[in-house]
């Protein structure tokens, strides 16, 4: 039989509630039911990123230290779809910014990366304000063929800037997770 708990973490500094769901076995050592079933190991733990104080001139709405929370399920052909679960308000400086996505199979050591946007587009009358640039093309959902077992991601706000494109949080987004 398989156990799962389910928690809030809500005691991160910063990080605000995340969702919490680890999937365990027992510990006492019964023989197992041929004829029952036996479900397949779970594991998904997803933390937001916390943005870098957005003061100044490039100041953007949710605060200083504003959350991007993306989260990873498995998806059909041994892959993962990345999602951003909470898109900002639009906002002038959200045009230069996006995140990345970094994974790791822990199995095979496949990795690779996908970039979303984490704000919704403005709906400004066609012809008003072109929203040009990288970013603003991105989609804010995006699946990765990472293959079967153990993968962990790390989330990185990005912002576009003059001198090239920088990180823009204090503290990166994690998320892992069990591919079957």
């Amino acid at each position: 039989m398989l156990h799962r708990i389910r928690a809030t973490a809500a005691g991160i500094a910063m990080a605000g509630a995340a969702a919490v769901s680890i999937a365990i076995a027992p510990t006492a050592s019964a023989t197992p039911d041929p004829a029952t079933p036996v479900a397949a190991p779970e594991l998904t733990f997803a933390l937001p990123a916390i943005s870098g104080p957005n003061v100044g001139p490039g100041y953007v709405g949710g605060g200083l230290f504003r959350q991007t929370l993306v989260t990873a399920r498995p998806a059909a052909g041994s892959s993962v779809s990345f999602a951003v679960a909470n898109l900002a308000h639009y906002n002038t400086f959200y045009a230069y910014q996006y995140v990345q996505v970094a994974w790791r199979n822990l199995t095979t050591g496949a990795t690779g990366t996908v970039n979303l946007r984490h704000w919704q587009r403005p709906n400004f009358a066609p012809g008003t304000i072109p929203l040009t640039g990288y970013p603003s093309t991105l989609p804010t959902t995006a699946s990765a063929p990472t293959g079967a077992g153990p993968l962990v991601s790390t989330v990185t706000v990005l912002r576009e800037q003059y001198s090239g494109t920088v990180a823009n949080n204090i503290i990166p987004g994690l998320n892992a997770l069990l591919v079957p």
